[in-house]
């Protein structure tokens, strides 16, 4: 088991091992054309895999080999379209030939996939290191390998891509709207682009996308032959499949599971790593792959989300937008709901300021959601804000073109102009990203201000003292001056009785 269990975390877990903008790191690479690749040698826990699918199909089909009905019961339950064209793939390419470039069909049977044939492909498949390299491996998969692919199958692999997060993290309802704005953005009005494109396209704009489909299929090559059981009349059960039972509770209630999934796709970790203080150690992350990956699945979980504003709860003011943002010291999300189903997001990832400068480090994000979903603008120095500062433009502002601004929203939060074209806003929600202890420094930030508040509306102006108060003398500078005589008369008064 330990050689399996440091196998899995060796292929599986570089896949978690991202930089600060959810890049791989070199080490994936180093992984990739080092031996894992080359080794002809299989895992123990991969042979017994191929040992117990090949007795099932002998079982339940009475045939020799491995069937794609027992490949779709036992390997890819959670989604039976992405088994049926992983299996034909599999079944119609030798990969032991094709890391030379080479392709060839297996003779031995039509619709059955040798033991051999399988444990080559799951090794490919487990080799696949990099985002880029999975989902060059998924676009040939729905493409079939042709230099286009087909509306339906680009449909067919984000809708796919969705189910697997679906069944990881128990979401509900189908979001065709929002998984049909990713699938417009792509085509252009096409009915089929370019492979080449579609893969650049993904990386661009959601790179993570077939993220869950390979750790789904991962983890039950790696650790699937678990939840087989031998007797092929014992009672199915997968309660031992991480990867399904683990829940999530998030407090993005009002966000639609697919949008959350979608950001997961784009956004920099910084957005979607939650903070948890029970992370277990490293050791035992190499000794059990059920621990690993739970730990791959809270990494992309953006479970800690809060709530900072809503319009419809807190006011549609730039007041109460202040009220609410300003004093997070964490990176935030701003979801824009406009006239025409346009939805926008900006992602910050800097404390809010008011100023006359653009501010934002270099993971600031700016999306558009629907109707097409794609990264409109990224990188630092793109967020403005500015409400105080004479002299300069008034409202917020997105991009760095300041003759085609990606988005600006006006002082009264009633327009976003989205390059060039206004649209009336139906509702904003800002959601804080940051730590727990973000929020709460923000919660007791407000509370002194509060207090200080309350403290100045206090001033005691009977005081005797009062003439000689340094606050008078303020407020006489700022041409702001009360009658003091009855403060001035009250004071002589008490002087001539002692």
């Amino acid at each position: 088991m330990g050689n399996s269990a440091s196998e899995f975390h060796h292929h599986s877990g570089s896949n978690s091992k991202l930089s600060g903008d959810g890049s791989p790191s070199q080490s994936s690479h180093h992984v990739k054309n080092g031996s894992a690749a080359s080794s002809p040698q299989h895992s123990d826990n991969l042979v017994k895999l191929a040992k117990i699918l090949v007795a099932k199909t002998h079982a339940e089909d009475n045939l020799d080999g491995i069937s794609e009905n027992v490949f779709l019961k036992y390997i890819c339950k959670a989604n039976q379209p992405l088994g049926k064209r992983l299996f034909q793939y599999y079944l119609h390419t030798n990969f032991e030939t094709e890391r030379h470039g080479k392709h060839k069909k297996d003779h031995a049977s039509p619709d059955l996939l040798t033991k051999a044939g399988f444990l080559s492909a799951a090794n490919y498949f487990i080799g696949l290191i990099t985002d880029a390299e999975q989902l060059e491996f998924f676009i040939k998969v729905y493409s079939k390998e042709k230099d286009k692919i087909e509306k339906n199958d680009v449909l067919d692999l984000v809708q796919s891509a969705y189910e697997m997060a679906k069944s990881a993290h128990r979401m509900c309802c189908l979001p065709d709207n929002i998984l049909m704005a990713v699938v417009k953005a792509i085509m252009h009005g096409k009915e089929s682009v370019n492979a080449k494109y579609l893969h650049s396209w993904i990386c661009q704009h959601c790179p993570r996308l077939v993220m869950w489909m390979h750790r789904y299929i991962t983890h039950m090559l790696t650790v699937g032959h678990r939840t087989i059981p031998l007797n092929t009349d014992e009672k199915e059960d997968d309660t031992d499949t991480p990867i399904l039972d683990c829940e999530h509770t998030s407090t993005c209630i009002n966000l639609h599971p697919a949008l959350i999934w979608l950001l997961t796709c784009t956004l920099p970790t910084l957005y979607t790593k939650p903070q948890s203080k029970n992370v277990p150690p490293s050791h035992s992350i190499m000794t059990d792959p059920h621990v690993f990956i739970e730990k791959m699945i809270s990494a992309t979980s953006p479970t800690h989300w809060l709530p900072l504003y809503n319009s419809d709860t807190d006011g549609m003011s730039m007041n109460r937008f202040q009220h609410h943002v300003f004093g997070y010291n964490g990176p935030t999300l701003i979801f824009i709901t406009a006239e025409d189903e346009n939805m926008f997001c900006i992602a910050a990832d800097d404390s809010w300021k008011d100023s006359k400068h653009f501010w934002g480090r270099e993971h600031s994000y700016c999306l558009q959601l629907t109707p097409e979903y794609k990264v409109v603008e990224s990188g630092p120095k793109i967020l403005y804000f500015n409400l105080t500062s004479r002299g300069f433009p008034t409202g917020f502002q997105v991009g760095q073109d300041f003759t085609n601004r990606a988005l600006t929203i006006d002082l009264d939060l009633t327009t976003v102009t989205y390059r060039g074209a206004p649209y009336k806003i139906q509702a904003l929600e800002v959601w804080g990203c940051g730590t727990v202890e973000a929020r709460d420094a923000q919660i007791e930030l407000k509370k002194h201000e509060i207090r200080d508040t309350e403290k100045r509306k206090k001033i005691n102006l009977n005081a005797v003292d009062w003439v000689d108060n340094p606050d008078r003398y303020l407020l006489e500078l700022a041409s702001s001056k009360p009658n003091y005589a009855q403060y001035d008369k009250k004071t002589q008064g008490k002087s001539s009785n002692t």
